[in-house]
């Protein structure tokens, strides 16, 4: 049996995620940068010189690699930050509606490297997440919150990773320099979305921590305000 849920705030982790995710997106945009000089090296090459490695580029492939790097170091930060947020997020989720979550407590993080689920099983505990902090109507009845923004951000996720494999299996299995660019143009639309699914998971950290926050503090003032009315009676 799971230990009960207990609300602990997700400011701290929700700062360090954001933190991180800035970086992270940052170093995507460097990759970037890299991505269109790369290609410009590979237009400079005559169409019909056959190559075997990006060692045609010299200076150019090594900022790459260098790029390559730094991104794959803040991604590791990142998605670290993240998941602690996101575990925090689901366990304060379950105190505001505890019967509103279809995934256990341990799905917050497994889910994300389960073979088949990672593609929906993270997505239905962000939007159980985003749902119980909805505030309740009168009558104790939660409407239903806009799922726009968790959408755009799983769909620019996974689009983002789709057209990574593209590029680089193109990059990896060209023989000339027009097919490379080929590769590089799936390489650049990957960044562009890695850099749109950054911002826009940044956005779900903050709005979530809000909403959390908001339910909180109502339910402490709440309970603080029949307190105080009992005391003066």
């Amino acid at each position: 049996m799971p230990s009960p849920a207990v609300c602990r705030s997700p400011r701290a982790t929700a700062t360090a995620a954001t933190v991180l995710l800035v970086v992270c997106g940052a170093a995507i945009v460097f990759r970037l940068v890299t991505d269109f000089l790369l290609y410009g090296a590979a237009g400079d090459l005559p169409v019909d010189v056959e190559f075997g490695d990006e060692s045609a580029f010299s200076s150019s492939y090594g900022l790459y690699l260098a790029a390559s790097l730094m991104y794959l170091l803040t991604l590791a930060g990142s998605a670290a930050a993240f998941l602690t947020w996101f575990y925090r997020a689901r366990v304060n989720a379950e105190v505001l509606y505890p019967h509103g979550h279809r995934r256990a407590r341990g799905w917050a993080i497994g889910g994300w490297f389960t073979p088949v689920v990672q593609f929906w099983f993270p997505r239905q505990i962000a939007v159980d997440i985003w749902q119980a902090g909805a505030r309740p109507d009168a009558s104790g009845v939660r409407p239903p919150l806009s799922e726009t923004l968790l959408n755009f951000w799983w769909v620019s996720f996974w689009l983002a990773k789709v057209t990574n494999r593209i590029g680089t299996q193109s990059t990896d299995g060209a023989h000339y320099p027009d097919d490379y660019q080929q590769g590089l143009v799936w390489l650049i639309a990957s960044d562009v979305l890695e850099v749109v699914a950054a911002v826009l998971a940044v956005l779900v950290v903050r709005k979530v921590t809000a909403m959390q926050e908001e339910r909180f503090a109502e339910r402490a003032a709440t309970a603080f305000g029949v307190h105080v009315s009992a005391v003066g009676s």
